[in-house]
């Protein structure tokens, strides 16, 4: 779908295919919250990627198309309640912000070990989830 959306110029073009997009998510999500982050999200939402400019995001929250959308939300919030569709489903990510000499040791520890950042902290992670079970299983 990216590739496509980069073809398209028109921003009524793009509007439509974000309707069409939510239409399509709207059937398959498992929380408002996931509809949302999906089509808002300021970095990876669909609605950014079509609409990079502040100018032309603005004209899509006025258009026929987002009103739609809108209401897409409001019912999913009916249908999952507001408090429990706030909380997306888990995607397995997360963000840890860690000092900057923290993150340079676990860099030069992965590199050492052949291995990338993020496979080191999984693996210390695990190891370190590991012993707990089993101190707590003893």
């Amino acid at each position: 779908m990216q590739a496509k959306a980069r073809s398209v110029r028109r921003p009524a073009d793009r509007a439509n295919l974000v309707l069409r997009y939510a239409r399509r998510l709207v059937k398959r999500v498992e929380s408002w919250a996931d509809f949302a982050n999906a089509l808002f999200d300021q970095e990876r939402g669909f609605v950014s990627r079509m609409f990079p400019n502040r100018k032309d995001r603005q004209r899509f929250l006025n258009s026929p198309e987002y009103r739609e959308i809108d209401r897409m939300l409001v019912q999913l919030m009916d249908r999952f309640g507001v408090a429990d569709g706030a909380t997306p489903k888990k995607s397995g990510k997360f963000v840890v912000r860690v000092p900057k000499t923290v993150h340079f040791a676990l860099e030069r520890e992965a590199a050492s070990e052949g291995v990338s950042l993020n496979q080191l902290v999984v693996a210390k992670l695990a190891i370190s989830l590991g012993a707990n079970t089993t101190r707590r299983g003893a």
